[in-house]
């Protein structure tokens, strides 16, 4: 999510300096359109009070270990549903659904679904970007447990997470940086906990006027137990759009050893509700 431009006066500007005007205001437009979807990483700017965005898609991983059995199957998240909105310019609010997790051929399982976690969270920039410096954020956010772990398909525990976000753009490349300390239960020991480091790095760079080429790598490092391990992943794709909808689709690569190998997110993004 990032700032949406000021709205200027209605000053008068004849013919080089009017284009010249339409031209920079096309340039800041640009980034009030970004998008966490299909990333991780999320972007240390905010955007104008009163906005209210939908971002609707769906996940897919193969080859990914069952944290009860260490046996492979294929993942399914869908539909992954996340409602933005902007209580103030500098304040983003999101609650996040998952409406199904589906693990496909489970050797000991079969094909099972359940319901999806829900997660809430809420960003707070409190550094403008600005000529040689950054915009940052804090983040805070923590995942009510939905999803049975009986059968493997999630761990069922609460998970809580605070980070720094840092990003910085250059023409037409975006830079993302994110850390901090999330905290997960134990599935298999009650009152036990793991503490990870949170991470997320993220490029984005502005191939045209509406398409957007993105890549990543995001997890979670430290010492891992099941249903609470350690996690990384890369991400290379793509945003098409400009205006109130967008579609992104992008490549997953599974990293750690509890992730899976290959797969696929793709989805959209609609604002609802302008900004003012």
């Amino acid at each position: 999510m990032t700032v949406r431009a000021r709205r200027g006066y209605g000053l008068r500007v004849p013919g080089a300096r009017a284009a010249l005007t339409a031209l920079i205001a096309t340039t800041f437009a640009a980034p009030a359109l970004a998008q966490t979807r299909p990333l991780l990483t999320e972007e240390a700017t905010t955007a104008a009070a009163g906005r209210i965005a939908l971002e609707a898609g769906a996940d897919a991983i193969r080859a990914e270990p069952n944290f009860l059995t260490g046996r492979t199957r294929d993942r399914y998240d869908l539909p992954v549903l996340r409602l933005v909105f902007s209580p103030a310019g500098n304040v983003e609010m999101d609650l996040e659904w998952v409406g199904r997790v589906i693990a496909r051929d489970d050797p000991d399982f079969g094909t099972v679904s359940d319901w999806g976690d829900v997660t809430l969270r809420a960003k707070w920039r409190f550094v403008d970007e600005a000529p040689g410096r950054p915009a940052a954020a804090a983040r805070f956010g923590i995942t009510l447990p939905e999803t049975s772990f009986g059968n493997g398909l999630g761990p069922n525990t609460l998970r809580m997470s605070a980070q720094l976000l840092v990003s910085k753009r250059a023409g037409g490349l975006a830079l993302h940086a994110n850390a901090g300390l999330g905290l997960f239960d134990e599935v298999l020991r009650p009152h036990e906990q793991r503490d990870f480091l949170v991470y997320g790095l993220a490029a984005g760079y502005d191939l045209t006027r509406t398409v957007e080429l993105v890549a990543e790598v995001a997890g979670r490092h430290g010492k891992g137990a099941p249903g609470a391990e350690e996690r990384a992943e890369a991400r290379a794709g793509v945003r098409v759009g400009r205006g109130p909808l967008r579609v992104d689709a992008a490549v997953r690569r599974g990293l750690a050893d509890a992730d899976g190998t290959w797969g696929l997110t793709a989805g959209l993004t609609w604002v609802m509700r302008e900004g003012r």
